[in-house]
């Protein structure tokens, strides 16, 4: 549930979803605005940010908590606010950091200490507000804030969440409310043309009376050789000067290894974007405390721990590939592929998609499924991609008692 009804019946929402948008345009601004909303929720609520349009959406309405206990604070850059909620089994959960929101929960309080040990990690020193019986805090036998990561820590001598006041600004609306606050207004054609018509007339009335003297005749050129034709096959070689798709499925099987090196915590997924692997864990009889000790010898990780849950994020080491000096003919490729594929990794499921082609090479989109590998399977699938001039455009895996799952789709490149 993401909306918390109080005593007054004002209705208050977190859990939210919030995302940082940059869109050059207001049409493509709103455009992504309505897409996200089809998906996160149709009550939003946008904020002018230095770096863009914080955009923030919700399947129920009500008044942000988040943005009204900062409020409330007088909005410091950093700040964890907790409060014990009457029913004595939960509590509110508010964390801002860079001046940004972090997190905005409710959240059963025997797992509260599971949400704190995430802001660990870190050496953000944060202004701490707390309310009521918790098990954090100074003297606190269950879980107390390192040193570094606080600033001041007060214990408020009344509930705050009462005495948040109803703010219009946090209020969330209709996508068409949340456009037209960030100021985006419309101006009907016949303004325009007026405006234009005037700018023109300005415009050569400031070019009449400033116009310069003529120049004098610019000195005589010296000519060159022409610049050399461009090269017909430019899409084709940058598109192979990335990284191979047997390095990548190679370090993604080492990356999955190196997950199952975290005590009491088991690898379920593992997706690549780019240059990014994420890895999901699962506890398995693990605690925050071992995540911590094995983040420490693994600085190179990112970690992010939720309930229950935790989340390796690894940045792929893996050299590209030099300018390709051949091109194949594509039929010849996919017909060679198709058969080395089902001769050496049987019990995959391949889907060769249409040929594309472009000015002078052609493409296709090749997906390979397959179901309870083992990782020196894949090490054979990895043999197979070798030398090809393909490229890894995503991958998805989940892992089950160490047998890995999943499909790869490339895009196999030739004349």
């Amino acid at each position: 549930m993401t909306q918390i009804v109080r005593y007054d019946d004002v209705e208050f929402v977190v859990l939210t979803y919030r995302e940082l948008l940059t869109a050059a345009t207001p049409g493509m601004m709103k455009r992504e605005i309505q897409l996200l909303a089809t998906e996160n929720g149709q009550y939003v609520k946008c904020f002018q940010r230095d770096q863009g349009v914080e955009a923030i959406f919700s399947q129920d309405s009500g008044y942000l908590l988040a943005e009204s206990a900062w409020h409330h604070f007088d909005e410091p850059d950093n700040l964890i606010y907790c409060e014990e909620l009457p029913n004595g089994s939960s509590v509110l959960l508010v964390v801002i950091r860079g001046g940004t929101v972090f997190i905005d929960t409710e959240v059963n309080i025997r797992n509260l200490m599971d949400e704190l040990a995430a802001l660990t990690l870190g050496s953000t020193a944060y202004k701490i507000k707390l309310f009521g019986d918790l098990p954090i805090g100074e003297g606190s036998s269950q879980f107390q804030f390192p040193t570094q990561n606080v600033s001041t820590l007060e214990y408020v001598e009344s509930s705050v969440f009462l005495q948040l006041k109803p703010n219009e600004e946090y209020a969330l609306g209709t996508v068409k409310q949340a456009f037209a606050s960030l100021g985006y207004a419309g101006i009907s054609l016949k303004k325009l043309v007026i405006i234009a018509a005037i700018l023109c007339v300005l415009s050569l009335i400031i070019w009449y009376v400033m116009k310069p003297a003529p120049p004098p005749p610019p000195p005589p050129v010296v000519t060159g050789p022409p610049p050399p034709p461009p090269d017909p096959y430019a899409g084709f070689k940058q598109a192979l000067m990335t990284p191979a798709p047997d390095a990548i499925l190679q370090n993604l099987i080492r990356t999955v290894s190196d997950a199952y090196t975290v005590p009491g915590w088991t690898p379920q997924s593992l997706t690549l974007a780019g240059s990014t692997a994420t890895v999901t864990l699962a506890k398995d009889g693990g605690n925050a405390g071992i995540l911590l000790a094995w983040k420490r010898s693994h600085p190179d990780v990112q970690m992010s721990i939720n309930t229950g849950q935790a989340v390796l994020t690894y940045t792929m080491q893996v050299t590209a590939r030099s300018t390709p000096e051949v091109i194949y003919k594509l039929p010849d490729l996919l017909a060679n592929f198709y058969d080395e594929l089902n001769a050496k990794f049987p019990g995959s499921t391949v889907t060769v998609g249409a040929i594309a082609k472009n000015s002078n090479y052609q493409q296709s989109s090749i997906n390979i499924s397959f179901t309870g590998q083992s990782p020196d399977s894949l090490m054979v699938l990895a043999d197979v991609l070798k030398g090809l001039p393909a490229v890894l455009s995503t991958a998805t895996m989940t892992v089950s008692s160490g047998l890995i799952s999943g499909q790869l789709t490339i895009q196999l490149i030739g004349a």
